[in-house]
């Protein structure tokens, strides 16, 4: 990934993360479903690794990452460089004021809002897209379970005892309990698409459409 270059002179544990980050989501997978041009809000950018990459390979797509994390938004602005395409700042989506993007994309972000908030979370989401615009939701399946517990050890010890991540709990879902919260937020044609292959945790990428 070029945006790993961004972070060399980052502290060993932003590097590490990154790094680990890049070589164990399918990230490239997810660059080729954004947009060329146009707006992407990255919402729960981290240090700003997915949103970086987005930028760098499409010149003429403007990204906004947003993230609760006052650390990870700090590191991901000292990425930055210079580069007038991408920004980052210290929002949750529901405190964005802009509106109409083209995409959006939540990388590993929904498992960590409890259940009662998805409908709120993904109606922010929904919100901020423009009528038709494409939502991209990377999440962790529940199958096959041995990829999911062991999946599901590795963000008990981020989470929980490292506390690399913000959350309290975990909310996992199966492909049709996903669709259903999809469509009930408003959004249409949802494709789901299998990107566990090759990696130990079972990524699934939900695309849909706002309505």
């Amino acid at each position: 990934m070029q945006a790993l270059g961004l972070y060399r002179d980052a502290p060993a544990a932003v590097r590490i993360h990154t790094w680990l980050r890049a070589w164990t989501c399918p990230m490239e997978a997810m660059v080729r479903r954004v947009p060329g041009e146009g707006r992407l809000l990255d919402v729960g950018c981290g240090h700003g690794l997915f949103s970086n990459e987005a930028a760098l390979r499409h010149s003429r797509l403007h990204v906004v990452g947003i993230d609760p994390s006052a650390g990870k938004v700090r590191w991901a602005e000292a990425s930055l460089a210079g580069r007038g395409n991408v920004r980052f700042r210290r929002q949750r989506v529901e405190e964005v004021d802009e509106e109409g993007f083209d995409a959006l994309s939540v990388l590993d972000v929904l498992y960590l809002v409890p259940r009662p908030e998805w409908p709120s979370f993904l109606g922010a989401c929904r919100d901020r897209l423009r009528s038709g615009g494409r939502l991209l939701l990377k999440e962790v399946d529940v199958r096959p379970r041995w990829k999911f517990y062991r999946c599901l050890a590795q963000e008990l010890v981020s989470v929980r005892l490292l506390r690399i991540t913000l959350g309290a709990a975990f909310t996992f879902a199966g492909r049709a309990e996903m669709i259903l919260a999809l469509e009930g937020a408003g959004f249409r044609d949802v494709v789901v698409t299998d990107l566990g292959a090759g990696y130990l945790t079972p990524h699934v990428l939900y695309e849909a459409q706002r309505g």
